[in-house]
């Protein structure tokens, strides 16, 4: 996974930085032999716990053993060597002390475990560790049971915080309402992260009101093409709030006035995300993505979708919205029930409504699509399509091959002519190209007593 990483843009750095924890260790912690190199058995679990909030905060780490005499050697070496700490006292073969200003280094070893403990006062870390019951380990807890439960899977990497836990607080949050979990494990082509975050009754009521899921037939109609797609779950209003929060569209959204439109929605709008056919990749090089100096359906196509619930208020909330356009630096044309939108930037969209599947729905189009190209794709039974499909939550996906195989299916003269055809290919090259194995699935849902977040991360193999 890491060799494939490197592959990707700025993926270099990971090499990087392995390169120099190797070159600070002495070993390379991330193949056996490193590990054994250090006294440290590579077929047992770790464990890190961050016991009092503070700078730094007060810790204990706990790795498995095959060498016990070859930990304390090596540990001893970076302690004083590479972290500029000093003996505290004289210490036994199992168990040392170190001190650096104000603070100090403990190491240990404890029932076949290498302790390392730092804190004001370390050495008293190792004696309650050593001291410590099984039913008094984070081992034995039951949050922690409960949580890998509704993690399920393989769980390489955990992470947990119970109920009350201060750590928030020192970045301006307030103490965790309930326990929080989140796993890192493999995945057949990459890597899984699964959160859990508990709720009390009355914050999971909110969560859910905010964000209900709905509209997963609609994710069905996006064009099968596109490289992104995504089910926003989140009530109208809610959606527009969030919306209202990217600076660039703030001006034009105050203006627009859309709280009517939106309110007469359902929740679970999809959005899709692709190329346009004709697109010119030089204009975004002159120009970039700016759509306030030039029309970005020229290159994006882009498909909005939302189930109206209120029909009459839909069409009262449009019928006041055209008369504001012009005033927006916006030409409307309606034909019907379809309104083409230009501006001094280009073409702009297309937005309407039609009658779908025996349901009305409100559409944005950009570029060159027509509502009577919405239809239902071919079912696509991939895990990450059930996660965008499900009706619970919001869900996203991005699939760069997708983008790689559409930049590549553009005509010659969509990338220049000239020198400008050489920058627009180079560019390409450095960063869509590499990122083609790349696909990222995002699932969010709100329970009744918890919010439950997915991410699929996957390198495929071209």
């Amino acid at each position: 996974l890491a060799a494939r990483a490197e592959s990707l843009p700025g993926g270099e750095q990971l090499g990087d930085l392995r390169k120099g924890i190797t070159a600070r260790l002495g070993f390379d912690p991330f193949t056996r032999e490193g590990l054994l190199a250090a006294g440290i058995d590579p077929d047992r679990a770790a464990a890190i716990g961050l016991l009092a909030p503070g700078k730094p905060a007060d810790l204990i780490v706990a790795v498995p053993l095959t060498n016990a005499d070859l930990f304390m050697e090596t540990a001893q070496r970076l302690a004083v060597e590479r972290s500029g700490y000093t003996p505290a006292g004289e210490g036994t073969r199992q168990a040392k002390v170190f001190a650096r200003g104000n603070g100090q280094l403990g190491i240990a070893v404890v029932r076949g475990y290498g302790l390392i403990t730092r804190g004001a006062d370390a050495g008293a870390l190792i004696s309650q560790a050593a001291a410590r019951k099984p039913e008094e380990t984070l081992a034995r807890s039951e949050g922690l049971k409960a949580a890998r439960s509704k993690l399920g899977g393989g769980q390489d990497f955990l992470i947990y915080a119970p109920k009350g836990s201060p750590f928030p607080a020192q970045y301006g949050a307030p103490p965790l309402p309930g326990d929080l979990a989140l796993s890192i494990a493999p995945s057949a082509q990459g890597l899984a992260l699964r959160l859990i975050a508990q709720m009390p009754p009355d914050a999971a009521a909110k969560a859910q009101a905010v964000l209900p899921g709905g509209g997963a037939w609609l994710s069905g109609l996006l064009p099968a093409e596109a490289p992104v797609k995504a089910r926003m779950g989140v009530a109208a209003p809610q959606l527009l709030s969030l919306l209202m929060k990217v600076p660039q569209l703030v001006p034009l959204l105050e203006k627009a006035d859309l709280g009517e439109l939106f309110a007469s929605l359902a929740p679970g709008a999809s959005l899709s995300l692709g190329v346009e056919k004709t697109a010119n990749l030089a204009q975004i090089v002159d120009y970039g993505l700016d759509w306030r100096r030039k029309s970005p359906f020229d290159t994006v196509q882009l498909v909005a979708l939302a189930e109206v619930a209120d029909e009459a208020r839909f069409t009262k909330a449009i019928d006041a919205l055209l008369p504001r356009l012009p005033a927006l630096g916006m030409q409307a044309v309606r034909t019907g029930d379809d309104v083409q939108v230009n501006y001094s930037g280009g073409k702009g969209a297309l937005f309407g409504w039609r009658k779908l599947e025996g349901k009305t729905v409100a559409y944005v189009l950009g570029g060159a699509l027509k509502p009577e190209d919405l239809k239902r794709a071919a079912a696509d039974k991939s895990p990450e399509a059930a996660v965008l499909a499900q009706n619970a939550g919001a869900a996203a996906r991005a699939d760069f091959s997708k983008l790689y195989d559409a930049v590549h299916a553009l005509p010659p003269e969509s990338f220049g002519s000239g020198p400008q055809a050489y920058v627009t290919r180079s560019l390409l090259g450095q960063v869509v190209d590499p990122l083609r194995p790349v696909r990222v699935t995002l699932g969010v849902m709100a329970g009744a007593t918890s919010l439950d977040a997915t991410l699929d991360l996957e390198l495929v193999a071209p």
